[in-house]
């Protein structure tokens, strides 16, 4: 990479945002995407490839100034390029029928349960599942056909630093020298969020901090949720928690899926996926806690890592905690002599991911805060009354999962900064939560640049 050559536009991040805004420019403008990981697609399309074809879900509608028709029709627009690519025609989320008697099960649930204690509400949507060990094929086809039509990737590369260069320019410095773009567009991913937040407060960009998810991932026999998930595929469970009146939500269902660690620069979080083509005997589904912050402490972003990183302390150090669901409702810790015990109801359901180098029994009431826990065990508790499964003893409770999108980008109607010429797309930037509405993230960025170029 020569610094003389000045791009149109560079894309951080190879992703769902990074790859539809290059596909969108290419051919019209010179694009170059650079990605610190060696492959496209980034954490979403590389663990389970769910596509959420619902503009309730992962979009935050009113930020993006877009009604819900408009939303319909382009997510309907980014699922026809995933299918077109490779993804799987089969759609869950469609039986009406089936989908009402749920909608009734749960109604029936908040009737019989005491007025203003509790509140759980199921959103139905149309799912497309990828799967882990499929998605990397549709994701290469993409970014080949993204390539012959004009747009270029540097993979293996960090950008370290983005400043303002001469010309109203972006110098963008990476290990392989400077480049210079007209336009950058940052789409980090989660992985990248910390990072840009300090990048874009050096070039004077505006943030704020949001809310963030802080959760639990929860591992079942498949039995238990099968009977839902054949008809929606990751069910979006909605709850308000009674005693403190907090909002959670269910999130990354994988039917036949594994629980996996998940490494990130001085801490460890859990997280989970399915292959398409081998199935486990267990389903995985996260809960999240949604915490908001004021005064003195607003940081909510290095609140996270704060959390992370006390709960792998009570795991021994960079490690995750587990629990089974027996010993959190009795108060007790869980310990590997204990964690298969036929006596408590262990031997019913065996995780994917058993105690041992990364994983530690113990007590999560010790790992997370104590008001997080009373929401993660009343949230189950309540789950458990629309399928009453989910309360087995041997259910297995992972801490720490944690979604890092919190800082909030002030941005137009196509994503662009207060500094001129700098768009945002994508989870990590807290547009988006999922690959099709970080897709959708970037065909706005991209058409943002289009019609600063009189091309829009």
């Amino acid at each position: 990479m020569a610094a003389e050559k000045i791009w149109d536009v560079a894309v951080v991040g190879a992703g769902p945002a990074g790859l539809f805004v290059a596909r969108t420019l290419a051919g019209t403008l010179s694009v170059l995407v650079l990605d610190e990981k060696g492959r496209t697609g980034g954490a979403g399309a590389m663990t389970d490839g769910k596509l959420n074809l619902s503009p309730r879900i992962g979009l935050d509608l009113a930020e993006l100034q877009m009604t819900e028709e408009e939303a319909d029709a382009r997510i309907a627009a980014i699922d026809d390029v995933f299918v077109a690519h490779g993804a799987d025609p089969t759609v869950y989320g469609e039986d009406r029928e089936r989908i009402d008697a749920w909608l009734d099960r749960v109604s029936w649930v908040r009737r019989k349960t005491p007025k203003g204690e509790w509140d759980i509400t199921l959103w139905p949507a149309r799912q497309r599942h990828m799967g882990t060990d499929l998605a990397h094929r549709v994701v290469a086809r993409m970014t080949e056909s993204i390539t012959r039509a004009g747009a270029a990737f540097s993979l293996d590369t960090r950008v370290d630093r983005i400043s303002l260069g001469p010309g109203g320019l972006f110098a963008l410095r990476t290990a392989k020298g400077e480049l210079l773009a007209r336009y950058v567009v940052a789409a980090p991913g989660r992985d990248g969020a910390y990072w840009f937040r300090d990048a874009a407060r050096g070039l004077g960009v505006s943030t704020r901090y949001g809310a963030i998810d802080i959760g639990c991932r929860v591992e079942v026999a498949s039995p238990v949720y099968g009977e839902i998930t054949r008809v929606l595929y990751d069910p979006k469970f909605l709850f308000v928690t009674p005693t403190h009146g907090d909002r959670t939500r269910t999130f990354c269902t994988n039917p036949g899926g594994r629980v996996r660690v998940e490494a990130r620069n001085g801490f460890r979080l859990v997280n989970g996926d399915a292959l398409k083509t081998r199935k486990t005997v267990n389903t995985n589904f996260a809960i999240l806690n949604t915490v908001s912050m004021t005064e003195p402490i607003q940081d909510t972003t290095e609140m996270g890592r704060k959390v992370a990183e006390f709960a792998n302390f009570w795991g021994g150090g960079e490690s995750l905690v587990v629990q089974r669901l027996g010993d959190l409702m009795q108060g007790r810790r869980s310990r590997e002599e204990t964690f298969h015990s036929a006596a408590l109801g262990y031997d019913k359901m065996t995780p994917t991911l058993l105690p041992g180098p990364g994983v530690t029994p113990g007590d999560i009431s010790f790992a997370y805060p104590g008001r997080i826990v009373d929401n993660l065990r009343e949230t189950l508790t309540l789950l458990s009354r629309v399928i009453p499964g989910v309360a087995h003893p041997s259910t297995a409770i992972y801490v720490p999962e944690i979604k890092f999108y919190d800082t909030k980008y002030v941005t137009d109607r196509y994503l662009e900064t207060n500094v001129p010429n700098l768009f945002v797309a994508g989870d990590g930037v807290g547009k988006s939560r999922g690959i099709v509405g970080a897709a959708l993230n970037g065909c706005l960025a991209a058409e943002g640049i289009l019609r600063k170029e009189g091309k829009g």
